[in-house]
């Protein structure tokens, strides 16, 4: 959390535009030794339930997302497309793509309202305690999004990784 108190924010993108209306939020680039240490100490966990090995994505980092109030983040998925791709080389924004999303968070759920972490399919919605870690397929079958956030300021770290071991979830 040090890391995301001590770095100057830059506004988060969707598909490479910069659309309140659409997603609310500012990102921080993680370091690699931090993204190193975060796929370690959740790897277990990610063998055990997809039985795969996390990798981490050397081309890109990984990312702390802060949403302040506001929409939140519509439903979306986490495939990359191509328009991403091709924005991405004017706009400065990262691409962050990968087989797995790893997202952990890092305040506790009484200091936000709202924010949860939906998923369209099976219906779901998430508000996690600090330092937990939610998992996903980053494809186009995993439909999620932020619902708006009413107080506060909601914390996460986004890792996506690619996989090894017995292959893709």
């Amino acid at each position: 959390m040090d890391h995301a108190k001590t770095r100057t924010a830059r506004p988060r993108t969707y598909q490479g535009v910069i659309d309140e209306s659409l997603r609310k939020s500012e990102y921080i680039e993680v370091p690699p030794a931090l993204e190193e240490m975060v796929i370690s100490h959740c790897g277990a966990h990610v063998r055990g339930h997809f039985g795969v090995t996390p990798a981490r994505k050397p081309a890109q980092p990984a990312v702390i997302y802060r949403y302040g109030p506001g929409v939140g983040f519509v439903a979306h998925h986490d495939e990359v497309t191509d328009v991403e791709r091709e924005r991405a080389r004017t706009n400065g924004q990262p691409v962050v793509g990968g087989d797995l999303t790893l997202v952990i968070w890092l305040n506790t759920p009484d200091s936000y309202g709202g924010g949860e972490l939906f998923f369209k399919n099976p219906t779901q919605d998430f508000k996690p305690s600090c330092g937990s870690l939610i998992a996903f397929p980053a494809t186009r079958n995993h439909i999620h999004g932020v619902r708006p956030i009413t107080r506060g300021e909601r914390v996460t770290l986004v890792v996506r990784t690619d996989v090894g071991g017995a292959g893709a979830p």
